[in-house]
């Protein structure tokens, strides 16, 4: 809490001293009615003006400069885009292109990417050894499309990312207790995951519980990403309503969210 907007870090992010960070609560923003106070995202009836200023808000308590964010037109998918210094400001003082586009990730210092989430799972990470970030929005499409996977196999690729030396921290969204499914989408998370469907808790009457939790961490460990290097949030987003907003709860009459991250 600082100067009365809640926020949320990852400790071993903190502790690396190599990035700002943080994903945001509902908390100490200027937003009214349904997107009372810290809505993020300006696709939305919020006026823009609020977002901005919530922005502005968010980004003055972890040191970043709003006006820099980069932002992805979010579609469920599975493509992560490699931000430049052209991208600088894309969605906020600049136009924006980047669209279709669910991961973001980048080497350069003083470029803030932000992802915008109501339930969907928030992904960070760091690649302490090479110098290299990456938010990326999974929600139970990108789960299933194995976005997390991607994100280290394209660092990988760019950047010379290696598993071992990755933090990954998967935050607040919706618990492994409230994401109810039904038997088509619980059959495509028991087609990704093989071995692992005990992701899938059977809940009555052609209902399904899935925990994206664990499916996401259970992911990257298998691309070789060691069980210490993951810290998991906890927080279910559709339970605690004082610091979260929810699709699933408020029936999509929701603000979002931010994961917001920057080298340093």
């Amino acid at each position: 809490m600082k100067d009365g907007l809640a926020y949320l870090t990852i400790p071993a992010f903190q502790d690396s001293g190599m990035v700002n960070h943080c994903f945001t609560t509902r908390i100490g923003g200027v937003s009214q009615g349904i997107y009372n106070s810290l809505n993020t995202s300006d696709d939305k009836e919020d006026p823009v003006e609020n977002v901005h200023r919530n922005l502005e808000l968010v980004c003055g308590v972890i040191g970043v400069d709003y006006r820099n964010l980069v932002f992805a037109v979010q579609t469920h998918g599975d493509y992560i885009r490699i931000v430049e210094k052209a991208d600088l400001g894309k969605g906020i003082s600049m136009p924006n292109d980047i669209n279709n586009t669910d991961g973001l990730m980048t080497n350069i210092p003083g470029i803030p990417l932000i992802t915008f989430y109501a339930d969907c799972v928030p992904l960070f990470f760091l690649d302490k050894k090479n110098k290299a970030i990456a938010v990326v929005h999974s929600g139970w499409k990108g789960t299933v499309l194995e976005i997390g996977a991607k994100t280290i196999r394209q660092m990988k690729d760019v950047y010379g990312t290696k598993p071992e030396d990755c933090l990954v921290g998967i935050g607040p969204s919706i618990g492994p207790e409230c994401f109810e499914v039904g038997q088509e989408v619980a059959d495509q998370f028991a087609e990704s995951f093989g071995d692992w469907s005990y992701i899938i808790k059977p809940f009555g009457k052609g209902k399904y519980l899935v925990d994206l939790w664990e499916a996401n961490k259970l992911m990257l460990m298998d691309m070789g990403v060691p069980e210490s290097n993951i810290t998991i949030s906890g927080f279910c987003t559709k339970c605690n309503e004082d610091l979260f907003f929810s699709y699933r709860r408020d029936k999509g009459r929701t603000g979002s969210m931010s994961a917001i991250m920057e080298l340093r």
